[in-house]
């Protein structure tokens, strides 16, 4: 069951909200709480731990982007906003909100909003979780790597420690100090690495998994060259999934 909140003012917008919810998810998205202010969510928020949270954006004293910058490097809930401003969507997406939906919420669309929801959550369930950790006894193998020029450089998946996006490029850094820019941009290169010990850590970040040495409680990760990363705070919650799989230390 995936717990929820709802941080809305308008009350009667907060009951439109619950009413669809319990309507059609009953058995999968339980709403546990409300609030109509900053603070008080906050608050909410840090006493029930909820997995999801609908967020407005007008709110009794203040916005909810100054409740997220709260949350900043210690989120482990998704955010679906649900207000009745058009103008901050790519705002929210900046937040690595889940959704953005406008008011007045219309049924059809935040069915298909939950749907595609619950879908990720399944995605990130046990099974697939433990067909991860089992790819860490893989032999070593290698991935050929397209230049700017259009040559072609050889190098281990193993020996990369992370891959950072950069426009239409993706820059590979190495074990061995070095950094290859190719020709693919990271969601290609994402595509390729799937099957390896890679986890995208941030929307311009993929991580190899097999040189964290070092999580704290604020997303930092320290990599087995000592440099220092940052998880963001959409992807801490399946990032710290991952990592009790691996048997890491977690400080």
């Amino acid at each position: 069951m995936i717990s929820a909140i709802i941080i809305e003012d308008e009350n009667a917008a907060y009951q439109h909200l619950k009413n669809i919810i319990e309507t059609n998810y009953s058995s999968q998205i339980k709403v546990v709480g409300h609030e109509t202010g900053v603070e008080k969510g906050i608050k909410l928020i840090n006493d029930l731990n909820p997995q999801l949270v609908f967020l407005d954006i007008q709110l009794q004293d203040g916005d909810g982007f100054e409740l997220l910058d709260h949350f900043s490097n210690s989120s482990s809930f998704e955010v679906i906003f649900t207000t009745g401003l058009k103008d901050y969507k790519e705002k929210a997406m900046d937040y690595f909100a889940f959704y953005y939906l406008n008011k007045p919420i219309q049924e059809d669309q935040l069915i298909a909003v939950l749907d595609k929801f619950l879908a990720k959550q399944s995605a990130f369930n046990s099974e697939k979780y433990l067909a991860f950790k089992n790819q860490l006894e893989n032999k070593h193998h290698k991935i050929s790597l397209p230049m700017q020029n259009g040559a072609f450089i050889i190098v281990d998946i193993d020996d990369i420690l992370y891959c950072e996006a950069d426009g239409s490029y993706t820059n590979f850094y190495t074990a061995d100090n070095k950094i290859y820019t190719t020709s693919n941009n990271l969601k290609k290169v994402e595509s390729v690495l799937m099957q390896a010990t890679f986890f995208r850590i941030h929307r311009s970040t993929l991580l190899n998994l097999k040189h964290v040495v070092q999580f704290n409680h604020t997303g930092e990760l320290v990599l087995s060259n000592k440099k220092k990363l940052l998880v963001s705070s959409r992807n801490k919650t399946n990032f710290l999934r991952i990592l009790k799989l691996m048997n890491y230390s977690i400080s």
